[in-house]
């Protein structure tokens, strides 16, 4: 089955066919103005950038960025130095002190006349006890304290946290002594 169309709309339909072809016809045109303009201003920014603002940054980076970067790279490599020197020269001596007197504790602990004291105050202790349970009713025995061992454990704890304590103290203070020094070596030259 085919429609048939009058003459008149077919006059209408090719009339819009000819204005729809010539209104694409205008787009191709405007769309190829708009990317030649575009086209000279990509190339004109690209210019603008090569010729202007690359220098700028060039000249920003050398003058600005690089000393800058230079500067903190030499003052971070400056203070580890110190830092390293400083722990060495006194945190490391604080340390081996404080390790010296926990192996001094360590000897004092296995000397026979410290192990006779503490077996002698052992037995008085036993002593006591006894005769006090003549006097007091039974009571089952207590669980002992931490005794010698613990003590003299927690005196190393004491003195290695005091020791380590002291170490960063020195390391960490104000060295007052620089300023000292400073004002020594000012002491010769004339007022300004």
């Amino acid at each position: 089955m085919s429609i048939e169309i009058p003459r008149k709309r077919r006059k209408q339909i090719k009339k819009l066919k000819g204005k729809t072809a010539s209104l694409l016809g205008e787009q191709r045109k405007v769309l190829e103005h708009a990317n030649a303009i575009l086209t000279e201003a990509r190339e004109h920014a690209a210019d603008a950038a090569r010729k202007d603002f690359a220098p700028r940054v060039q000249n920003a980076i050398d003058n600005g960025l690089r000393p800058a970067v230079a500067t903190g790279v030499h003052a971070a490599t400056s203070a580890a130095q110190n830092a390293s020197h400083r722990f060495q020269s006194e945190v490391v001596p604080g340390l081996i002190s404080t390790a010296g007197s926990v192996l001094s504790v360590g000897d004092l602990a296995k000397d026979p006349r410290v192990q006779k004291i503490v077996k002698e105050a052992q037995k008085r202790s036993k002593t006591a006890r006894k005769a006090a349970g003549k006097y007091v009713p039974a009571v089952a025995p207590k669980k002992q304290g931490i005794g010698f061992g613990g003590v003299a454990l927690i005196i190393v704890g004491v003195v290695a946290v005091a020791g380590a304590a002291y170490a960063a103290y020195q390391t960490l203070r104000a060295d007052d002594d620089l300023w000292v020094a400073d004002d020594a070596d000012n002491a010769g030259k004339p007022a300004a």
